[in-house]
């Protein structure tokens, strides 16, 4: 058993090959599963979304019946703002987006 926190990733890649690939350099579960490291090595080669998606789907479907990893819980996305303020965006990156920022008006 491992307790780790990852950080937050742009792309998708990152995270599936580095966490639950064969080798991978974050697999704190030492999960090895070659359908897996096929499926994502197929999802990171895919220049079409639909293709993407359905590569996505078998991804969600084998680690939902192998359980290589339970997230408990997220807690590095945290932003506040004033009660008055409304359409600031944080993303799970941390980037703050203010340009639909204002007041909130009643």
């Amino acid at each position: 058993m491992s307790l780790v926190d990852y950080g937050h990733r742009g792309v998708p890649n990152v995270v599936l090959t580095a966490t639950l690939t064969k080798g991978g350099a974050w697999n704190a579960a030492h999960f090895d599963n070659p359908q897996y490291d096929d499926l994502v090595k197929q999802y990171v080669a895919a220049l079409d979304l639909d293709t993407q998606r359905s590569l996505a789907g078998q991804i969600e479907t084998l680690c939902l019946d192998e359980t290589p990893y339970i997230i408990a819980y997220y807690f590095d996305s945290l932003s506040i703002t004033k009660k008055l303020i409304g359409g600031v965006v944080t993303t799970g990156m941390g980037q703050i987006y203010l340009s639909g920022a204002g007041p909130i008006t009643a």
